[in-house]
């Protein structure tokens, strides 16, 4: 990819693994003549702004993310700091599938330099970024015993607030709690929001990228009330102009963004950043997923931290509580669950729910770039896809009553259940996600 030459930036998280599994990629990128800075273990979006800010050619950040503690892996990022778009990671694979690798010389190894202070750089230009607060906001932080440990307390502090900290020492077999930050993980911040009476609560997940957000009254609040939230607030700052938003998401982003000049364009789950090129980039105000906000004027990669302190900022500047910052934006029940099943078996299932999804009654509309939505004409839908990570098809139905909720939660159901057993011959049960 790099033609043995340039820098990388290499960070990671603190899974068990993550330490391996950086040496293993460090002595890789020497060898093969690249310089490394080695950025230690960091959130993932303070890798990525430091791959921009020392104008290294990519970065490479190891971890899972919000996965189990067992997973690991890689991402990598350009030199701007924008995660690979799949054709990147395509070459990428398809270098390693045919183990066209090039070491070199020993008198051209790479060099192996320790990073500067990213992460002092960053919160810095966040705080300069958001400006002094004029309230006293009580805020809870859960950080998920991940890489935010030491870094969203610290910058929500000098900020002015009171922070308390849940869950802030760093342990890779995340003990405190999960490391996705869905509602039924954050019981126990939700329930100390409420009894400590805090302004707002915060959840990352366990590299930094994902932001959960809960309300005055300890309530979880919906991931796609946040993300049009975001968007209403980026339209309003920037002007009118493009959201990106991934498959999975609410339609009630659509009546927000019409009403405030938004484009809405809907993509693959995980690939909103993927349109962040240099010819399209200036037209979008945001790229958005559940849990996952990217702001282009701040950065072009997922940043749960600056999110979160954006949102303290729109706070401040409220006399109300956090909850008024969502009024206006329509609440449509909604419900997402999985069953388990085989990789193997996925196609079979998708297939099957495809065709009997695409068949049924009253259907405005269908899209298969991403599993399959199928939208209905009084605005609910139902979206089934295979888990890119994980033995589960994934289930998503929103509706525009509980009842409406209720009937779409069954049908797909029955569905997939029935496209499974077809496969194996086994019977399923599902789960909560």
């Amino acid at each position: 990819m790099l033609a043995n030459e340039g820098q990388v930036v290499v960070g990671s998280d603190y899974r068990t693994t993550s330490a391996e599994l950086k040496a293993t990629v460090l002595g890789g990128l020497l060898g093969g003549g690249v310089d490394v800075v080695d950025a230690g273990t960091v959130p993932t979006p303070v890798l990525a702004f430091g791959v921009r800010a020392v104008c290294a050619n990519a970065g490479i950040m190891v971890t899972a993310s919000h996965n189990p503690p067992e997973d690991n892996g890689v991402k990598c990022y350009s030199h701007e700091g924008r995660e690979y778009i799949p054709e990147e990671e395509q070459i990428l694979e398809q270098f390693i599938a045919h183990r066209q690798f090039t070491d070199v010389a020993w008198d051209r190894v790479g060099t192996q330099i320790v990073a500067p202070d990213f992460v002092d750089t960053y919160a810095q230009r966040i705080l300069e970024r958001v400006g002094s607060l004029r309230r006293n906001l009580k805020i809870v932080v859960d950080c998920a015993n991940g890489t935010t440990y030491n870094l969203t307390p610290l910058i929500l502090s000098k900020l002015g607030c009171e922070v308390i900290s849940l869950n802030a020492h760093p342990d890779g077999r995340f003990p405190g709690r999960p490391a996705e930050p869905s509602p039924e993980n954050l019981v126990t911040v939700c329930n100390f929001v409420r009894s400590l009476k805090a302004d707002l609560g915060i959840a990352h997940d366990g590299d930094g990228d994902r932001l959960a957000v809960i309300d005055e009254k300890g309530r979880y609040v919906n991931n796609d009330i946040v993300l049009t939230f975001f968007a209403r607030l980026l339209l309003g700052e920037n002007g009118p102009g493009r959201i990106i938003t991934s498959v999975d998401t609410s339609s009630r982003i659509y009546v927000v963004a019409r009403s405030s000049g938004g484009k809405v364009e809907r993509t693959r789950l995980g690939k909103t950043h993927a349109l962040l090129d240099e010819e399209n980039r200036k037209s979008i105000r945001l790229c958005c997923e559940p849990w996952k906000i990217i702001d282009p004027t701040w950065g072009f990669w997922g940043d749960a931290i600056y999110a979160a302190c954006r949102l303290i900022q729109c706070l401040d500047q409220t006399k109300g509580p956090v909850s008024s910052l969502f009024r206006g934006i329509p609440e449509n029940p909604q419900k997402r669950f999985f069953f388990r099943c085989p990789d193997e078996s996925k196609d079979v299932v998708m297939a099957k729910v495809t065709q009997e999804l695409t068949t049924q009654k009253d259907v405005s509309e269908v899209w298969t770039f991403d599993g399959v939505r199928v939208n209905f004409r009084d605005e609910s839908w139902i979206l089934v896809r295979k888990s890119g990570t994980e033995g589960k098809i994934r289930v998503y139905c929103e509706g525009r009553s509980r009842k409406r909720l209720k009937q779409l939660v069954s049908k797909s159901s029955t569905l997939v259940t029935s496209a499974i057993k077809g496969s194996h011959k086994s019977r399923v049960k599902p789960a909560q996600n």
